[in-house]
């Protein structure tokens, strides 16, 4: 595949583009450098960098004291389907089951409670 006189012109052309920005996005990089070295002072004041062993001794000080700050709070409870009918307590389908899912699953309770 990929052998058509189209896609060996694609090919040539993303080619073409890809020189073509190269130039530009070298010089702006080399533009974002130089002025990044300037800014450096005001960088440093807005975030604190740390090392691996003082993330490492703040982490055993947690441990000594009790507290664990590492779990999130959740506000609301996950609501919980039935895993043969796949409803919650409100009778609702889960948000991600498409249409088609839904119907083949009413149609099949339908034909399982129907008596012949």
């Amino acid at each position: 595949m990929a052998k058509s006189l189209r896609s060996k012109w694609k090919r040539k052309m993303r080619n073409v583009r890809r020189e073509k920005f190269a130039k530009k996005e070298l010089e702006q990089l080399k533009k974002t450098v130089a002025a990044g070295d300037s800014g450096m002072t005001e960088m440093k004041e807005i975030y604190t960098v740390k090392t691996a062993s003082d993330l490492r001794q703040e982490r055993k000080l947690k441990n000594e004291t009790g507290k664990d700050d590492t779990v999130m709070e959740v506000d609301k409870e996950k609501p919980r389907y039935n895993p043969k009918t796949l409803k919650d307590e409100h009778g609702h389908y889960p948000v991600w089951m498409n249409q088609r899912r839904i119907k083949k699953l009413k149609s099949k309770r339908k034909h399982k409670n129907a008596t012949w």
